[in-house]
């Protein structure tokens, strides 16, 4: 009984320990199961470990998606970069056609004695000079300067010293003023001599008008009339309350280079019986501007001729002399007007009118015309 209670126990023993067993290979079978569900990923990842940076990128790849827009856009800004030089090429192109040939082939004076020039600039070397009056053609311009030929090398000239044919600048510069200015001024540049800067001028006799009054009177009349036939004009004062002397009224005709200085003034005499028109100019032996004679006279004849033709009055002459400031001072071609004396009753009176003021005004008109358009 013993041995079988013995036999018994360890048989429940076996089967305990069977059940025992059999309830951990159920566990362990879930066990793995389990660790077989939770190693697959891992597994995957082992796998496919060279892909992870694919897998990485899959989300990121997005951004790539989005940031290649920010890859395209050197793309495009390579044609921005390239359109600002694209359009610069013409821009500077048309900037040069422009500076260059502002007034190509284009017939042109020179106002003013000048030098052609190697360079645009001063200082520069001389390649040819031109004298006052002398024909040129322009075939460009560059900042300040009109380009020229000369013996087929372009040279310099500055474009204030040149004026278009047919364009003309006539400076009137009505003598005197209100009040006198009597301190002195060089009769010339570096002159020793000296004379009062400007004075008040002379009256008429029998009419009591003020010579500073009839000439700015002329001198507007003048103007007008140069204006309508196309001409530039200048006036050295408009009113009488100035103070202004021979040599800043010539300086005023040399900046301008002017074609003509037009001086209007009128005579006096002590002799009551003296009448008629005359003008002045400097002489060929001028040491401030004898070189200017032969052109200065040829201005003053021609106002004189046609000032007796608009008028009727007596022709005087075409009085050379070295004694006026305001024509040592000139730079340019210049003349005195005296339209008449003052100093003789017809003459006087005459002037006095707006008839005969008009008809002096278109005979200086007419010799300028004639002088400069021949």
């Amino acid at each position: 009984m013993a041995g079988e209670k013995e036999a018994q126990g360890c048989l429940g023993f076996v089967v305990v320990l069977l059940a025992v067993v059999l309830v951990m290979l159920i566990l362990m079978c879930r066990q793995k199961v389990n660790l077989s569900n939770m190693l697959a990923p891992s597994t995957t990842e082992g796998t496919e470990q060279t892909d992870t940076p694919t897998q990485n990128k899959t989300p990121e790849e997005t951004k790539p998606k989005e940031t290649k827009p920010k890859e395209t856009k050197p793309k495009e800004t390579e044609p921005k970069e390239t359109k600002p030089t694209e359009p610069d090429k013409p821009k500077s192109q048309s900037a040069a056609t422009k500076d260059e040939a502002t007034k190509s082939g284009t017939a042109m004076r020179v106002v003013a004695d000048t030098a052609a020039l190697k360079e645009p600039k001063a200082g520069a070397e001389t390649l040819a000079a031109f004298d006052l009056g002398a024909k040129v053609e322009v075939v460009g311009e560059k900042k300040q300067y009109s380009i020229l030929r000369v013996d087929g090398v372009n040279c310099y000239v500055p474009t204030e010293h040149l004026r278009e044919q047919g364009e003309y600048l006539i400076v009137i510069d009505a003598g005197h003023q209100a009040k006198a200015n009597y301190e002195k001024e060089p009769i010339g540049p570096g002159a020793k001599d000296q004379k009062a800067k400007v004075s008040s001028g002379t009256q008429g006799t029998t009419t009591g008008l003020e010579e500073y009054k009839l000439n700015l009177s002329v001198a507007r009349k003048l103007e007008k009339l140069l204006k309508k036939r196309g001409y530039q004009v200048r006036m050295t004062r408009t009113e009488h309350d100035v103070n202004i002397s021979n040599s800043e009224r010539a300086k005023m005709a040399n900046e301008l280079h002017a074609d003509a200085f037009i001086r209007i003034h009128a005579n006096g005499d002590d002799d009551s019986n003296r009448q008629g028109i005359m003008t002045v100019c400097q002489t060929g032996d001028n040491p401030y501007n004898g070189e200017l004679h032969t052109e200065s006279k040829a201005l003053s004849k021609a106002v004189l001729e046609e000032m007796v033709k608009a008028t009727g009055a007596k022709k005087q002459y075409v009085w050379e002399t070295d004694t006026m400031s305001g024509i040592n001072w000139s730079q340019v071609p210049v003349t005195i007007v005296e339209m008449g004396y003052m100093t003789n009753p017809e003459e006087d009176r005459l002037m006095a009118t707006d008839d005969y003021q008009q008809k002096l005004a278109e005979g200086i008109a007419d010799g300028i015309d004639r002088y400069l358009k021949g």
